[in-house]
């Protein structure tokens, strides 16, 4: 089925899609993705922190 759209609507479109679709999707992975990494490096920090704890310390 073919659309009669003006070439405006075309870009209208195109816009609406990368701008309320493409970039939030980008965004919303790329928070994912460093709020992963940071969880993963607050438990070696933590794995870290308990073998190299001194004996007696408050930590």
């Amino acid at each position: 089925m073919v659309l009669a759209l003006s070439e405006a609507v075309k870009f209208d479109i195109g816009l609406i899609g990368v701008f309320f679709v493409l970039f939030p999707i980008l965004a919303q992975g790329l928070i994912a993705f460093a709020a992963v990494q940071a969880w993963g490096e607050k438990k070696e920090n933590d794995a870290f922190l308990e073998r190299h704890r001194i004996p007696g310390s408050e930590l």
